[in-house]
């Protein structure tokens, strides 16, 4: 699927689902992608799809569902670099300003789709003025990040949590700006769709290996 119908999906508001992808192996994303996933995340910031990884993995899934790449810093050259992999879009971490994200929009220069994430509490304060940003398709909420920074690390069931998600999402819809969040689980996941998130990413390559072989060693162990 090319760039331009991904980013159409996304602005007509389609609920898009995906996983993170942080082992940069080709088979993993592969197989993923036979599961039916709309979308895939592959990591840089904290897995390990640097440009060459990236770039053979794409090589491999020869279009079968669009990738978002994250990259590790908002680092004009690694935003240049990230962006001639060919993944759809690029995800740019600790996006903190309008500045920032006009920066990067410059920098990715129109190769791709430009997700800026939210996640600290002065983003969530300047998040209007990011959200209006020419050339950012997307802005998506990194919640680990933001609770640490309000002080209530993984406490996500806190209200100030949630009011700082709620305080993003209303004046994204107020921008017409689509909203995505990670969360680890689908009930998690969807406790975010009713605030008009739908850019959605659960679970992770890992952590979905594991949960395969504990359900299966407890099945034939009883």
């Amino acid at each position: 699927m090319a760039s331009s119908a991904f980013r159409d999906r996304l602005r007509a508001g389609e609920r898009l689902l995906g996983t993170l992808v942080q082992i940069p192996r080709p088979e993993v994303s592969l197989r993923l992608a036979g599961q039916g996933f709309d979308w895939l995340f592959l990591d840089g910031e904290h897995g390990g799809f640097g440009p060459a990884e990236t770039s053979r993995t794409l090589a491999s899934l020869k279009g079968a569902v669009p990738c978002l790449l994250r990259v590790p810093s908002q680092d004009p050259e690694v935003l240049g670099d990230a962006a001639a992999c060919g993944a759809d879009g690029l995800i740019v971490p600790h996006v903190d300003t309008a500045a920032q994200a006009e920066a990067i929009v410059k920098a990715v220069h129109g190769r791709g789709l430009v997700v800026v994430q939210a996640e600290s509490a002065e983003a969530a304060t300047n998040i209007g003025a990011i959200a209006r940003v020419p050339g950012v398709d997307a802005i998506f909420v990194g919640p680990y990040d933001l609770s640490a920074s309000l002080g209530i690390s993984e406490q996500f069931s806190h209200p100030a949590f949630l009011e700082a998600v709620a305080s993003i999402a209303r004046t994204c819809h107020e921008a017409s700006m689509p909203l995505g969040i990670f969360r680890m689980t689908a009930a998690e996941i969807r406790t975010h769709e009713e605030d008009g998130f739908t850019l959605l990413a659960t679970g992770l390559d890992g952590t979905l290996l594991e949960a395969g072989a504990r359900a299966m060693l407890a099945e034939l162990r009883g």
